[in-house]
């Protein structure tokens, strides 16, 4: 028998070596290293510079430049492995406070160093998290004090180090703590160390430790490290071979290649640490993949919990809708065409079934397939018309703005995140809470709102979008991602975080009471085998955050386990959605039925709904929000956290990723300039100018075409990007033209004709071309639906410059204030009459063709 049973060893053996084998080089590795590489070799380029880079998971090699096993004194990178081991042996206090004045000497016997503390303050008593952000020597000197030569050596023996000796004496032992004696490390072997240091910390030991890491790049002494939207912890350090040897420098910490953390090295000969700091950062800056777009077309399966059969899609304006119906043959039209697809454009009531009363309203690209269950209905809009949607259908009637921000940046972050989660059946998202669920139609001002002050932003972590997720209501304690989805494992949703605010919004307390014998009915319709009749239902194990993760079931029979989230979905699924609102609940029998008392509503995961409201009532601002309930991320329209900036000018105010753009001065000139020319009104709201940083961001915000330059909704003003204003005439002239708007349209009345308030502002932003004539005859219905609905730019330019001269003749014969007084009440009909060559019809004149007006390329 055991002759028979090796060749199935071997080959077990064999087929577990290549399993392996193909896990270690699967695509995602082999991308990471291949980043990591070239990313390496241009930070140290025309460097002396040593480096490595190691996959923390796994421990694989990513990247190295020249030889790395060659030692050298480590400085204070050792600081952080001496802090966790004493923090664990509670040799000091995480607020245990040492008083430093920055002076640090220490003799041996053999040399006397000068030791004194490079951190800016003096005079302070730190505590370990601070005293690890700003290295201060004289901490580490008195840790060293509370510490035996027998435990500092096993410190280093711990995290794979070699001491030269046993320190001897108390000075000694300082020296070796302090990493400038007694000890000589390799970058290879430090690399080792902070890997074990990085994963014995993500199992939450010695949390001021990573704090500190963090803090240290963030505004302490390894602060040259730091990139803007990507979470980098780590220590640098700066010492010498011997009392004649030149120094070097160190950086030794940890950050994230995408979503994979890594450990990165850097030993530099000749510098210093925050010299090798700027090194990492570079490396950190060159591996950062590019942006990905702020702004995209989106793909929605609309009705998708439902089955259609029959679809009525009505056109605003047309009164016969069409009509279609699913046959086994295909897609049955009203007209008796029969058709396996179809497709229509723009705006569309849809309504799915006859008796139906949900109505679906919206813009868009719709395409209705017929497949053999029914029909798909599929809508295609932008993107910032799809996070409305959603946010419609999130906030709360009365949500404050700040918390609808933030809400707004989830929605987008994982719209554009997930975009593609349904390719595989032909769409990219789906209207229900699988994906995010949908309101279509209009929405309130206020949603508009944050999402029109929020345009393209989103969450970044490490450089990537960040995976978003947002509960109703934690019950005061937020879940850990990875115990709802195993496979989600990432800093900002470690979950086990207290949430006061939501707890002082309600308690989210709930009850539900199920009859035995029918929860013995839902557990034989699931395919379940458990004992019947039930006599006892217990939770046996609990998440971290205290959510019921696996559940017994005992009476006649053998007992069952049952996982407690397939619990609560099957009562649910057989008794209503709202039964059990949680995973955060006690169980019990109680007479005839299970008695269940929960709180919470949701997963848990992520942004809590009901703590951001509470935030946003008491003060405080999206970001504060954001960054309480996903830590270490970075909101803005890129990973550099460029998110939009309110910037006060002259009488207006400027909204722009780019603060340093020059924008302010341009404007507050041209705002003069307008009030100049058309007078400043007695009540006027002060104009809001949106800079949007791309293209499509700004077809998306203002529906206008790409050729456009600017456009106006009331006081708002929306411009392209300075690179296309630059390559069409720049910002002066065109913030003329804009702010003009904002005072005609402040004046003008509900039916003044767009004519007239698109050749004013062109008569006065350009008093040169006044009064030159027209040379055919003019409809006035006709100009207003070119002027409002152009079919490309040559249209549009023509219409600008014919209503521009019907102005000019009209200021020229009556005059600046008549021309107010037109704009307010509309133009008489016999004024018109009077004008050559103008077909005026009197409702056309006074008639309203919308208050759209818009600058051209």
């Amino acid at each position: 028998m055991a002759r028979g049973t090796r060749p199935v060893l071997i080959r077990i053996y064999f087929w577990n070596l290549l399993l392996w084998t193909l896990l270690l080089w699967s695509p995602p590795t082999r991308a990471a290293q291949t980043t990591a590489q070239a990313a390496l070799t241009s930070a140290l380029q025309a460097t002396p510079a040593v480096g490595l880079v190691v996959d923390v998971r796994s421990g694989r090699q990513l990247a190295s430049v020249k030889p790395t096993d060659e030692r050298h004194a480590p400085g204070s990178i050792l600081k952080p492995l001496f802090l966790a081991a004493a923090l664990e042996e509670h040799q000091v206090q995480p607020e245990t406070t040492v008083f430093c004045r920055r002076d640090l000497h220490i003799s041996d016997g053999a040399r006397e160093w000068n030791l004194a503390c490079t951190h800016p303050q003096s005079d302070v008593a730190f505590a370990a998290k601070e005293a690890l952000a700003y290295s201060c020597n004289r901490y580490f000197a008195e840790l060293a004090d509370r510490i035996s030569p027998a435990q500092a050596s096993a410190v280093l023996e711990h995290y794979g180090l070699e001491q030269a000796h046993l320190p001897q004496s108390r000075e000694q032992k300082e020296l070796l703590v302090l990493g400038v004696a007694g000890v000589l490390v390799s970058p290879a072997q430090m690399a080792v160390a902070y890997r074990k240091l990085a994963l014995e910390l993500d199992t939450a030991k010695a949390p001021d430790v990573r704090e500190g890491l963090r803090d240290s790049v963030s505004y302490g002494m390894a602060h040259n490290a730091g990139v803007p939207g990507m979470e980098i912890a780590g220590k640098t350090g700066t010492a010498s071979d011997g009392a004649q040897g030149r120094s070097h420098g160190w950086f030794a910490g940890t950050g994230y290649l995408g979503h994979e953390e890594v450990v990165i090295v850097i030993y530099l000969p000749g510098g210093n640490g925050a010299d090798a700091a700027r090194l990492v950062r570079n490396f950190f800056l060159a591996a950062r993949p590019r942006s990905p777009d702020s702004a995209r077309s989106l793909t929605v399966e609309v009705f998708s919990t439902r089955t259609v059969k029959t679809l009525t899609a009505t056109t605003p304006g047309q009164p016969t809708p069409t009509q279609m119906e699913w046959t086994p043959e295909g897609l049955r039209l009203s007209s008796g065409t029969v058709a396996k697809q179809l497709s229509l454009s723009g705006s569309l009531r849809v309504r799915a079934g006859t008796n139906d009363p949900q109505e679906i309203s919206a813009a868009g690209k719709w395409t209705i397939a017929w497949r053999r269950d029914g029909l798909r209905v599929l809508l295609t809009l932008p993107s910032e018309k799809y996070v409305i949607a959603a946010l419609n259908g999130e906030a709360a009637a009365d949500e404050p703005m700040a918390s609808l921000k933030a809400m707004a940046i989830s929605i987008r972050t994982f719209a554009l995140l997930n975009a593609g989660r349904h390719n595989a059946e032909g769409f990219g998202l789906c209207d229900s809470t699988h994906c995010q669920a949908l309101r279509l139609g209009q929405a309130r001002p206020e949603v508009e709102r944050a999402v029109r002050e929020t345009a393209g932003e989103t969450l970044w972590f490490g450089g990537q979008r960040a995976d978003v997720y947002y509960t109703q209501h934690c019950g005061g304690m937020s879940e850990a991602a990875g115990d709802v989805w195993p496979a989600e494992h990432v800093s900002y949703l470690a979950g086990n975080h207290a949430d006061p605010y939501c707890l002082r919004r309600s308690p989210a307390e709930w009850q539900a009471r199920i009859d035995l014998t029918r929860l013995s009915g839902i557990f034989r319709a699931q395919g379940w085998r458990t004992p019947s009749p039930i006599s006892a239902l217990r939770v046996t194990k609990r998440s971290a955050s205290g959510r019921a993760e696996l559940l017994e079931v005992t009476g006649q029979g053998a007992p069952a386990a049952l996982s407690a989230s397939s619990f609560r979905f099957a009562v649910d699924r057989a008794l209503g959605w709202n039964q059990m609102r949680s995973d955060w609940y006690t169980v019990g029998v109680s007479g005839n039925a299970v008695e269940v008392k929960g709180r919470g509503y949701g997963h848990g995961v992520g942004l809590c709904q009901a703590g951001a409201y509470e935030m946003a009532a008491e003060g405080r601002s999206d970001t504060e929000i954001l960054s309480f309930y996903f830590p270490s991320t970075v909101a803005g329209i890129t990973p550099a956290g460029d998110g939009w900036k309110s910037v006060a000018g002259a009488g207006w105010t400027l909204l722009t990723t780019d603060p340093a753009s020059g924008l302010i001065g341009v404007g507050n000139a041209a705002w003069v300039k307008a009030q100049s020319l058309f007078g400043a009104p007695a009540r006027s709201a002060a104009p809001t100018v949106e800079e949007l940083p791309s293209t499509e961001l700004f077809r998306q915000t203002t529906g206008e075409p790409g050729w456009m330059l600017a456009s106006t909704r009331g006081s708002n003003v929306f411009l392209q990007p300075a690179s296309v204003r630059r390559n069409n005439g720049g910002s002066e002239t065109l913030l003329l033209h804009e702010f003009l708007h904002v005072l005609v349209e402040q004046q003008a009345g509900e039916h003044t004709p767009l004519w007239l308030r698109e050749g004013l502002v062109e008569t006065l932003a350009s008093p040169g071309k006044k009064d030159s004539g027209l040379e055919a005859a003019v409809n006035a219905k006709e100009l207003d639906a070119a002027l409002a609905h152009p079919a490309d730019d040559t249209v549009s330019r023509h219409a600008h410059q014919v209503a521009a001269r019907m102005a000019a003749l009209l200021c020229s014969r009556y005059g600046m204030a008549a021309m107010r007084d037109f704009l307010r009440n509309g133009v008489p009909v016999e004024v018109l009459k009077s004008l050559p060559s103008f077909a005026a019809v009197s409702a056309a004149a006074n008639g309203d063709a919308g208050s759209l007006s818009g600058a051209q390329q």
